[in-house]
C-alpha cells in the first residue's frame, strides 16, 4: 500500500493526476523529497526501456 508523508503531500499533490495515480500504483512509502524524487526517476527510466 502506498503511503505519502504528510510533510511532502503539497508537492505530491501538485503532480498532474495520472502521475499521482501512477506513483500510488507502484506501492512505494514516501517519507522524503528524495523518495519522491528516486521514484520520479524509476518512472522516467522505465519510460525509457519501452
Amino acid at each position: 500500500m502506498a503511503y505519502v508523508d504528510p510533510a511532502i503531500r503539497p508537492q505530491f499533490d501538485s503532480m498532474p493526476p495520472h502521475l499521482r495515480e501512477h506513483i500510488l500504483g507502484m506501492g512505494v512509502r514516501l517519507e522524503t523529497m528524495s523518495d519522491l524524487m528516486g521514484c520520479l526517476e524509476r518512472i522516467i527510466a522505465e519510460e525509457g526501456d519501452k
